[in-house]
């Protein structure tokens, strides 16, 4: 997906649905075989909890910059997280990159 500002992404991911545990690792499983197509289905549904921490950051660090390091921040926790034997759930592990990437947005700006 292209965005082109905080708002039009906010309004974009709203609907999506989130994935249930059982889809989440169906889908973790099939990235694990090298499947590119699981892994954007990941990244799919967890953009509306890209959107929730957006939603959060003062108006005027909310740009589309922050939008698109949070979602890089996705990526990366994705990449990082291994859904078959961490006892946290992803968002929880998702929820400490995007805080430290909206802290990293922060403090670029001051």
């Amino acid at each position: 997906m292209i965005f082109i500002s905080a708002e039009d992404f906010l309004s974009k991911v709203q609907g999506i649905e989130r994935l249930s545990k059982d889809e989440e690792r169906a889908l973790a499983l099939r990235m694990r075989n090298g499947d590119a197509e699981a892994r954007q289905r990941l990244v799919y549904s967890y953009l509306p909890s890209v959107a929730f921490h957006v939603r959060r950051v003062p108006v005027g660090i909310r740009t589309l910059h922050t939008v698109y390091a949070c979602i890089e921040s996705l990526d990366q926790a994705i990449d990082k997280f291994d859904f078959f034997q961490d006892s946290e759930s992803f968002s929880h592990h998702l929820s400490r990159y995007l805080r430290q990437c909206i802290t990293n947005c922060i403090a670029d700006r001051a």
